[in-house]
């Protein structure tokens, strides 16, 4: 809402003392959706990054998979894209089902439930795709090395140092990610509680 909106209406509450209550619950629940919306648009904006990164690394295998020569590797190469094409729809789906709630149609206790719902099934979305996500990483490590032509069993220290790195920073960067969402969507719990106390 643009400040001389907001002064007019004010203004208009001020010289109309029966419309103050209903103006002031409107302006609280503009405020609280404009609120809630910015919370959620801060994990929007790591899905998104995500999301292009997911894509173009499909259209990267996409471009390169005639120079695989192994079916079973190009076979692979198919699953990894058809991951990367899917992981991204899944999150800002689920995304979506948390930033859609209209807080000033429901009563306070609603969108708190409803809220609490659509983030359940939001997490739950996310942990399956850091399971999708595992599963890409140990698929696309053999496509890369074919693409690149190399074989993963004549690469140097792959399966004693290279792997073992990759894995433990897939898990420690999922587990952050998991806890940062976590944390945003805790907040934005705790604005809409703070809002039903008032």
């Amino acid at each position: 809402m643009e400040l001389e909106e907001m002064k007019n209406a004010w203004n208009e509450m001020n010289n109309t003392p029966g419309r103050q209550s209903r103006l002031t619950t409107h302006l609280i629940d503009q405020m609280t959706q404009n609120n809630y919306r910015s919370k959620i648009n801060k994990i929007g904006q790591f899905e998104y990054i995500g999301s292009i990164i997911c894509y173009l690394a499909a259209a990267y295998l996409l471009a390169n998979v005639a120079t695989i020569q192994t079916e079973v590797i190009q076979f692979l190469a198919f699953i990894a894209i058809a991951l990367l094409l899917v992981l991204p729809f899944i999150s800002i789906r689920s995304l979506c089902a948390v930033k859609n709630i209209n807080i000033s149609s429901n009563s306070y206790l609603d969108t708190i439930k409803d809220f609490s719902t659509r983030k359940m099934r939001f997490q739950r979305l996310q942990k399956l795709n850091i399971s999708l996500g595992f599963f890409l990483m140990l698929i696309i490590l053999p496509v890369l090395a074919s693409i690149r032509g190399k074989d993963i069993s004549r690469i140097p220290y792959f399966w004693s140092l290279i792997f073992p790195l990759a894995v433990v920073f897939f898990l420690a960067f999922s587990v952050w990610t998991l806890r940062s969402y976590n944390r945003m969507l805790k907040q934005t719990e705790n604005m809409l509680r703070s809002i039903e106390v008032d």
